[in-house]
């Protein structure tokens, strides 16, 4: 490890240090089966089980429901605007901002549903697959702020993610929800949404004036098992973007002219 950088080696050194505690965590324990969550042990095939593939659903199906709710909220609103429909909605004795609201419910009650869905599905999967044993073993993370491992039920492990994913879930649906109101052009949505998604991911183009932006923060996820500061600062910028896109949305879509629809 003293000698890491003069090392040619494709694995970063904190997860290199994460991959060595947690297998000496599993010798430690007697555990027979994988823990390695985020870095993969180079030097040996690691044999896959239930229990992993739950707690990576999001890793590997997270593009899945970032595509549905940008599709979903792209085209909540526009489709309204481009086929006229929306008159008839504004005919009627609801104000706006309650039309808005009910879009965004519906958002929300799909992407619960989503989310509860691939849970079951990758839960019963897996179990099918690998045997349900492995869910009896709890989640195992290793904390590189305090280094030291931490464990927690896999049930409440998996709720904690989810709900650490809803900010950016969240804010990417408001966010074509509003992209939606002011351009009325679907495909051109999507791509900015989904721009916006992929540019959150480079972790390249990350520095000390970038690192405040919400894209940078949405998900708080990748800050469980580190400091509370980076959880409560995620929190607030996500928290403070979001008040200010549903703001926004808000006042367009208000204000929003539909004589020439």
């Amino acid at each position: 490890m003293e000698n890491y950088n003069e090392l040619d080696l494709n694995e970063e050194y904190e997860d290199i240090v994460e991959r060595i505690q947690l297998e000496k965590y599993a010798i430690e324990n007697n555990i027979q089966y994988n823990i390695l969550l985020n870095s993969q042990n180079t030097n040996a095939p690691i044999p896959l089980d239930a229990r992993i593939l739950l707690m990576q659903i999001f890793d590997n199906f997270d593009i899945i429901i970032i595509f549905i709710i940008i599709y979903l909220s792209s085209t909540i609103i526009s489709e309204e605007f481009y086929n006229g429909t929306i008159k008839n909605l504004l005919t009627k004795p609801h104000s706006r901002i309650k039309i808005l609201l009910s879009k965004i419910i519906t958002n929300i009650l799909i992407i619960m549903i989503t989310i509860i869905f691939l849970l079951i599905f990758q839960y019963v999967l897996g179990g099918l697959l690998f045997g349900f044993e492995s869910y009896s073993l709890e989640a195992i993370r290793y904390n590189h702020f305090s280094q030291s491992i931490e464990t927690m039920n896999l049930l409440p492990y998996m709720l904690t993610v989810a709900l650490t994913k809803l900010p950016m879930y969240l804010l990417l649906s408001c966010i074509s929800l509003l992209f939606g109101i002011i351009t009325n052009n679907i495909a051109l949505n999507i791509l900015i949404s989904l721009g916006l998604y992929i540019l959150s991911t480079a972790k390249i183009l990350i520095n000390n004036i970038t690192q405040y932006l919400f894209i940078y923060n949405w998900d708080i996820s990748k800050y469980l098992f580190t400091t509370d500061i980076l959880i409560k600062q995620s929190t607030a910028i996500s928290s403070m973007s979001l008040l200010l896109i549903f703001s926004l949305l808000i006042i367009i879509f208000k204000n929003k002219d539909i004589k020439n629809i």
